[in-house]
Order: structure tokens, then sequence, then C-alpha cells
């Protein structure tokens, strides 16, 4: 392969096969164009988990079972954690000590409920869907379209309290 040649495949111009071989040939698969199976685009991403994602649901009792939420996100694991079990100030311990290992792991966390929090990995992102508020009623009758302390029947509408 010409320097030429070289310069257009760094480029992006040249052909991509010349590229290949030059660094691949002694690779059987290569040569059988058996790199990925046929029709599966698919191609792993480094650092993202293989197989299916994992939800772990933990309801500790005390504070001895949290590292283990913590080992969960080190795995790359989501964790629901339910402190409903545990002491007001042992479950505020847990939650800073899972939040800390979350954050140590560049993840992200989400309070669900009274006592319970949503962390997870950094791969994965909590989206919040709010309902949209209802819109407010409109006024049916004359009183109900009033501002409080007015009366319709003293001077017109007009009257200020």
């Amino acid at each position: 392969m010409s320097i030429f040649q070289r310069l257009q495949d760094v480029l992006g111009i040249g052909d991509y096969d010349d590229y290949d071989e030059a660094f691949y040939p002694d690779d059987p698969a290569r040569r059988q164009g058996s790199f990925a199976p046929a029709g599966n685009n698919v191609v792993g991403m480094p650092g993202l988990p293989s197989g299916n994602p994992e939800v772990l649901l933990m309801e500790p009792r005390s504070f001895d079972e949290i590292p283990q939420a913590v080992r969960a996100l080190k795995e790359r694991k989501s964790v629901v954690l339910n402190l409903g079990m545990m002491e007001p100030d042992q479950a505020q311990r847990a939650a800073d000590y899972v939040a800390g290992g979350a954050f140590a792991v560049d993840g992200h966390q989400e309070r669900l409920g009274e006592q319970i929090f949503l962390f997870t990995p950094n791969y994965v992102q909590i989206s919040n869907y709010s309902a949209p508020a209802p819109p407010a009623p409109v006024p049916t009758t004359l009183t109900q379209a009033m501002p409080p302390g007015h009366s319709p029947w003293v001077n017109g509408g007009y009257r200020t309290p």
C-alpha cells in the first residue's frame, strides 16, 4: 500500500479493505468476512455491561446491609432502596452513604417516595415525567367571575371591600 493510499484511508476517502488487510492479515474471521453474524449490526460498547441490565431491590433492616448497595452500583446495577424498615437516623445515614457511592461511580439518584430511593450507574439516566396540571376551571356564573369581596349587586359589581 502506497503512502497516498494510506493518506486516503486516514482521511476516510480510501478503500477500507486495504486498511483491514494491512492491520489484520492473519485474521481468519476477516478473510471469511464473519466479524458479525449476518443481519446483526449491533456492536457492543466498551464500558457498558453485557447482557441484561439488573435492578436490585433492597429493604435493609440495619446499616450493616448498606455496603451491599454500593457494591451493586460498582457492579453497574441499579438499586432501589426502601429504608422504611430502619430507624430514621440510620435511614438518613444509609441514604447518605449510598448517595456517596453513587457519586463516586458518577451515577445518579432520585427520591421515589418518603423513604424510597433509586440509585443508578452512570449509563442509566433517570427521567422524571409529571403529568401537566389540569387547567383552572372556567367561571360559569357572574359571582364566580368576581374577585373575592365583590358583589354584582352593589355599584354594578365594582365595590371594593
